[in-house]
């Protein structure tokens, strides 16, 4: 046991992953052809200082995501707790392991806002599982701190946060231990929608309300010219290289910044990309999966 909650990165990629199915760019074949650069949809892992396990979004890559966290690769850490931003498939994909045909738990937790609480306890899958008491679905309150286990030694809140709507509404979520706190950010629209709905003038001003240590932030895309063939105007984020001519370069009073929620076309996944030079020369990061954070 530690004096602090342990929090760890246990994917970075958009909800797709890399290799994304169906995709035959350079990036995506070479991660099937090498295994190594393979990267996860974006989840954490919790444990808290009672030892207990926690995660916030299950992924299709469930599986591999709950050995990497398992210490020298023992007993597969088994969550204890549940906790989902918003109900995009990426970030509730591997809900279904859960149940009968795969891991068969018993009354896990999982913590949602209340409307994605409602669409979720409908949906003919899920309905299932709670009915065969794998699962307990709990509403939370936005801006309600709570433990989702009593003495696990931190808290979550979820924020509300514009972004598309067609499943329900999004959350960032706060998770505060005893010695820092973190903002989870993995989606948003843009940065002028979330700055108008808390009604600040810019990032920092945003970051500081929240009294935060470490942002795990929206890095989906580096520009907007990134998808040749399609549209990025409907599928909104804000862009890495908008974010950093907001912020410029970290000031010493500024909470520690990185990028996760990459998409496969993103050039930052790749190390010596001269947009990752740029992130990296303005003090900021680009998360990577195994990162440790004691809170």
């Amino acid at each position: 046991m530690t004096s602090g909650a342990i929090v760890t990165i246990l994917g970075t990629a958009q909800d797709g992953g890399i290799p994304q199915a169906g995709c035959s760019c350079n990036r995506c074949k070479d991660a099937h052809n090498d295994l190594k650069m393979r990267k996860f949809p974006v989840s954490i892992g919790i444990q808290g200082n009672d030892g207990s396990k926690h995660i916030i979004e299950v992924t299709k890559n469930l599986s591999e995501q709950l050995m990497f966290w398992t210490p020298e690769h023992n007993d597969i850490f088994i969550p204890e707790t549940v906790s989902i931003t918003h109900l995009h498939l990426g970030h509730i994909e591997g809900m279904g392991q859960f149940g009968k045909p795969v891991m068969g738990l018993k009354n896990l937790d999982v913590y949602l806002t209340q409307s994605n609480k409602d669409i979720i306890d409908n949906r003919s899958d899920t309905k299932l599982m709670i009915e065969e008491g794998n699962i307990i679905t709990h509403s939370v309150e936005f801006g309600k701190s709570f433990e989702p286990k009593e003495g696990c030694g931190f808290s979550l809140e979820f924020i509300p946060i514009p972004h598309r709507s067609e499943l329900g509404d999004t959350a960032g979520i706060l998770i505060k231990g005893k010695k820092r706190k973190i903002l989870f950010l993995p989606d948003q629209d843009s940065w002028n929608e979330t700055l108008n709905y808390y009604s600040k003038k810019n990032i920092r001003e945003f970051l500081k309300m929240l009294e935060i240590d470490e942002a795990f932030v929206d890095g989906t895309f580096w520009s907007m010219d990134e998808l040749p063939g399609r549209d990025i105007k409907k599928i909104p984020h804000p862009t890495i290289e908008e974010t950093i001519k907001r912020l410029g370069a970290k000031r010493n009073e500024d909470p520690n910044i990185s990028f996760l929620h990459l998409n496969h076309s993103n050039p930052v996944n790749d190390i010596d990309s001269a947009q990752r030079k740029i992130i990296e020369k303005n003090g900021w990061k680009v998360s990577k999966r195994g990162d440790e954070f004691e809170i």
